[in-house]
């Protein structure tokens, strides 16, 4: 068996975990710069759907005189409502007669194809973003931050309504307010939350650097996902208004300063780390990730 390779890191590096050391963590970083943007996509869509797997098997193991029935109507509660904002389950049409395990992935390729044909921009916003700039891990939903007008409600609504429940008078709502509303898909259970497009000077600097990122090579598949620099910001400010608590967040933003590395425009980080008064926490984040 080949020896761990003894890493050189500057002072202050921090491992994705407590349990991993330097040299394992720098090691697994050095793995996934090698891997392609569409093996990257596979390993997060891998490693979701065995989670949503193991999610109705323990349901399945947990109550097992229930029929196929009962058993999606606990998925049901246990996935939609553990999660903030989602969708009262009692609004949803009737339930699936067989649950089908999608990933956030797969959502939104669904999501992107509609607003293609609408022209409704958007780009792949949190966990989704973070995983496939950085390290991968389990997320429950899929964020999209889309670019909507007043006048794409009737369409847009519609296109959505062919797989998923939607509300329209929570997309208005949204629209007018630069808000958010929730969608779930009715085969899979799985939700989106779509965020309106605020018109501040981030939120447009933002979207203007999103980017194409190739989930799939034959037939060749590319969604809109945030710019690295910019999911650094936005889990930066997520991890500030929750009060520095969420581990999640923080790891996430090493997760993707680490894969990106000397790749990052720093001078961007820092300018808007400046002005979003962030400074403190993304100096703290580089030198945890090893680039100061």
């Amino acid at each position: 068996m080949p020896l761990m390779p003894i890493a050189k890191v500057l002072p202050g590096y921090k491992p994705q975990a407590e349990d991993t050391s330097i040299d394992a963590d720098v090691l697994m970083f050095q793995l996934l710069r090698q891997f392609s943007s569409t093996q990257k996509t596979q390993r997060f869509q891998s490693f979701n759907q065995s989670v949503r797997r193991m999610a109705l098997l323990r349901i399945k193991k947990q109550f097992p005189n229930a029929s196929t029935a009962e058993h999606i109507q606990e998925y049901v509660k246990q996935k939609l409502l553990s999660l903030t904002g989602a969708i009262a389950v009692d609004k949803l049409p009737k339930l699936p007669e067989k649950l089908i395990i999608l990933d956030p992935i797969s959502l939104a390729e669904k999501i992107s194809k509609i607003l293609l044909i609408l022209d409704i921009h958007y780009m792949v916003d949190g966990s989704v973003a973070s995983s496939l700039l950085g390290e991968e891990r389990s997320t429950q939903d899929l964020d999209l931050v889309i670019d909507i007008q007043p006048f794409n409600l009737s369409p847009f609504v519609a296109a959505m309504s062919e797989e998923f429940y939607i509300d329209a008078g929570a997309v208005s709502e949204a629209i007018d307010r630069k808000s958010s509303f929730n969608a779930i898909h009715l085969l899979s259970l799985e939700k989106v939350d779509f965020f309106v497009l605020p018109y501040d000077d981030f939120s447009l600097s933002k979207f203007s650097r999103r980017q194409l990122y190739t989930i799939a090579d034959e037939p060749k598949n590319e969604i809109y996902i945030y710019s690295p620099e910019d999911i650094v910001l936005q889990k930066l400010s997520w991890y500030k208004m929750g009060r520095m608590q969420s581990q999640k967040q923080w790891r996430d933003v090493l997760g993707v300063l680490k894969l990106q590395g000397s790749q990052l425009d720093f001078a961007y980080l820092k300018q808007w780390a400046e002005f979003l008064k962030l400074t403190s926490l993304l100096t703290q984040a580089l030198r945890e990730s090893g680039l100061e």
